[in-house]
């Protein structure tokens, strides 16, 4: 996880080094939207429903808001032009989300040729700054 921010000189953060600050984040954000509403305490999210209001609200505020390595895989993502943004690395065991695929025996061959897609896609993905090697899919 990783967050554009304007404000402070670290370059790596943990989730309650966040705490108190407001965020504009996308709404369907999936399991992240449970971590950052539970570790980041006093925190305030506005969240947006559209991309392109994100995208809006990030080009022209200094709301700090959140990528992952899989949003830049995303093709309706336009990042932010650097306007005195940096990318702060965000540390710590809640700063990573395993996922998990579960599939019935009896559907397994039906289904293997797109985890097998899925596998590959994952390992093209680029690394954040936390994770430093490759991505895993398993």
């Amino acid at each position: 996880m990783i967050f554009g921010s304007q404000a402070t000189d670290f370059s790596q953060w943990w989730l309650t080094d966040l705490a108190g600050l407001s965020f504009v984040v996308l709404d369907d954000i999936g399991a992240w939207k449970d971590v950052i509403g539970k570790e980041i305490e006093d925190a305030h999210f506005m969240c947006q429903d559209e991309r392109d209001a994100m995208d809006e609200i990030t080009r022209y505020s200094s709301f700090p808001y959140f990528t992952t390595n899989v949003t830049a895989a995303d093709p309706s993502y336009h990042p932010v032009p650097a306007n005195n943004r940096v990318d702060r690395s965000i540390k710590g065991p809640k700063a990573e989300l395993t996922i998990y695929v579960t599939v019935k025996r009896q559907r397994q061959t039906q289904v293997q040729p797109l985890v097998d897609r899925l596998k590959a896609a994952w390992a093209k993905l680029p690394t954040t700054p936390t994770t430093g090697g490759t991505n895993v899919l398993k």
